[in-house]
């Protein structure tokens, strides 16, 4: 009797492949930014007052992000179906795509930080056709992913939060920045969405 109710109060574990999975995407994302930036003004850390903290901002809720599922990863909490996994990891991948495709797209434009510099021409070119931002939606797309491969609702809603807040700061300063110092970007901006084609 005593171990059939210790058998049921037990909370089931989540397999681990995909979870493992997850952050072998998260590593991939570390590792893309890493080689494919291009050494120089593209790769410093060096911030200007247009940046308004919002490199920082996302540093930190990357380090968060990556941390949130090993914290909530035994505490009681609702779970995604066992499908939400290996389509998370379909998302993640998708997002590592666009990602490196908006980089290699804007070549030694594609800063770390925000700041002003000598004015390139706007680029319309690749996923820029579309939206203004590339680059960010594959990094949500990215970290989405990776919280679905967790299967933890929790993990969901705070990854996507965090990384969501962030990018919205981020994308609000970068817009001031661009709209000053980049001719062009202003009429680019009207005809374009942020994030979403046709929707944001």
């Amino acid at each position: 009797m005593a171990i059939h109710q210790g058998r049921r109060g037990r909370r089931p574990s989540r397999p681990r492949g995909w979870f493992l999975a997850g952050y072998a995407g998260i590593a991939g994302f570390l590792a893309l930014e890493a080689l494919t930036r291009q050494l120089g003004e593209a790769a410093s850390l060096e911030t200007s007052a247009g940046d308004q903290g919002t490199t920082r901002l996302i540093v930190i809720a990357y380090g968060l992000a990556a941390e949130l599922p090993l914290v909530l990863r035994r505490v009681p909490a609702p779970e995604l179906p066992p499908a939400a996994a290996p389509i998370g990891l379909a998302v993640q991948a998708a997002g590592l795509g666009l990602r490196a495709w908006s980089m290699g797209t804007l070549g030694g434009s594609y800063t770390r930080t925000l700041r002003t510099g000598r004015d390139p021409p706007v680029v319309t070119a690749g996923p820029y056709r579309l939206v203004r931002h590339p680059g960010y939606t594959g990094s949500l797309l990215t970290w989405t992913g990776f919280a679905l491969t967790s299967r933890s609702v929790p993990v969901l809603v705070l990854v996507t939060g965090l990384l969501g807040r962030a990018y919205q700061r981020r994308i609000a300063a970068e817009e001031q920045l661009l709209r000053r110092h980049l001719p062009g970007y202003a009429a680019y901006s009207e005809r374009t969405r942020r994030l979403i084609p046709f929707v944001w």
